[in-house]
């Protein structure tokens, strides 16, 4: 057929993506409704986008002040905070907890301010 274009970019996104999420062991359901929110999200999609293509992140977007990098640290410390470690062993799934900041930024920009108080708000440890 002559004169029709067709761009697959989100068809490869999406393949890359739910690769990305089926080696982190993330749930069908989980991934399902992130790919939903970041194709309505264009800034977030963009960040997914460039993630996939150079295994890094943008952080061109901010929420209440923070990046995908920060969130992803922030999850870094949740998973040392519950496997005891004080570091992130080899057993950690770092695409995991870079898709999970990518669901943490989706939550953040669905409310901002609950999410930001538990990101300010520490990991609900004991403080003296």
């Amino acid at each position: 057929m002559q004169g029709i274009l067709y761009d697959a970019t989100k068809v490869k996104v999406c393949q890359a993506f739910y690769g990305i999420c089926d080696y982190a062991e993330l749930s069908r359901e989980w991934t399902d409704g992130l790919w939903i929110d970041l194709l309505s999200d264009r800034q977030l999609y963009k960040e997914l986008t460039y993630y996939i293509e150079h295994h890094t992140f943008l952080d061109e977007m901010k929420v209440c002040g923070y990046s995908l990098c920060d969130l992803y640290v922030w999850q870094m410390n949740r998973y040392n905070l519950i496997k005891d470690t004080g570091k992130n062993p080899r057993t950690c799934n770092k695409e995991k907890m870079a898709m999970l900041a990518f669901g943490t930024m989706r939550e953040l920009t669905k409310n901002p301010e609950e999410y930001r108080k538990r990101l300010e708000y520490g990991q609900g440890t004991d403080k003296l």
